[in-house]
């Protein structure tokens, strides 16, 4: 049975990840019901929005919780819990991994369910979010069902064998700042952990002005010496949830050309336990009558 996802939400805390999500899912052809894009706007307030929410949870036949800070107090979280117990639907539970396992949810007067019993899987952001709904989505279901400790423990363990995660990106903007914007041949980057442990980088830049091949970021020079920020070999020192705003200077004949300005960015992530991961080259091109880049994801810019 092709899969039909209602998505459970706090819309104060995850209104972000179940639009990101519900966008992602119907790219690849998987029908998501999210209350606030598929219930028409004239139905607010009416008990014909209540009854849209509630049909669709009859319909469909994966119930996917997204845990965000203060899920379980929402009183249409447990109303929603509550139908869809009834309906005896599949669960799918998905935690920011920041939140606690042990969360207790009222559905009834006297009755709650602990989402501490149930497996969860964890995420860090809505990417990360989307793919791993999508890595679970293509594996038989199963309702929810209470995991003995050794599983929980297990799964720990598969947690810190995870992908690392970090963004670099190329900006003209001073600290994401879009009303300041630093001037050619002056380039800004800034570089982001999502990890909860830390993690060292490795950071390869190249330039292109039109067909000219104008190598690697040199970065700055101290005591006559160029320091080797950018050319693959100095590690970046990067912390749980850490974010490094910075710049370097292209050759200044980068400012003055007409030619299109590119740059190509390579970055390794090394755990502390000396595990590499390289991530595929992207690039961006610059946009002179903006004074601003374009992101390429592509390996040649």
């Amino acid at each position: 049975m092709e899969p039909r996802v209602f998505i459970c939400y706090k819309q104060r805390t995850a209104r972000d990840y179940a639009v990101f999500l519900k966008e992602g899912l119907e790219e690849q052809s998987i029908t998501t019901f999210l209350d606030i894009v598929d219930i028409p706007k004239k139905f607010k307030g009416t008990d014909k929005w209540w009854e849209c929410r509630d049909q669709a949870i009859i319909d469909c036949n994966i119930f996917l919780m997204i845990v965000t800070r203060g899920f379980e107090k929402s009183p249409q979280v447990q109303k929603e819990i509550k139908l869809a117990l009834e309906e005896d639907k599949d669960f799918m539970c998905f935690r920011r991994r920041v939140l606690p396992t042990d969360v207790s949810i009222k559905y009834l007067q006297k009755k709650q369910i602990n989402l501490g019993d149930y497996q969860q899987i964890p995420f860090d952001n809505p990417e990360d979010l989307l793919r791993k709904v999508l890595d679970n989505l293509i594996r038989p279901k199963q309702k929810i069902a209470k995991e003995p400790s050794a599983a929980i423990k297990k799964a720990t363990a598969e947690e810190k064998r995870r992908f690392p995660i970090v963004h670099f990106n190329i900006t003209q903007a001073i600290q994401n700042n879009p009303r300041i914007r630093r001037p050619l041949p002056d380039v800004g980057f800034d570089m982001r952990s999502w990890n909860d442990s830390p993690i060292k980088a490795r950071v390869k830049a190249k330039v292109f002005l039109g067909k000219k091949d104008l190598g690697l970021v040199k970065g700055y020079q101290r005591a006559g010496k160029y320091i080797g920020y950018y050319n693959g070999k100095t590690l970046w020192n990067l912390n749980p949830y850490q974010v490094v705003f910075g710049h370097f200077h292209v050759p200044k004949m980068c400012a003055t050309s007409n030619e299109v300005l590119r740059i190509e960015v390579e970055v390794t992530l090394i755990e502390l336990d000396g595990r590499e991961h390289r991530l595929l080259p992207v690039g961006w091109t610059f946009m002179r009558n903006k004074n601003a880049w374009f992101f390429e994801p592509t390996g040649d810019c």
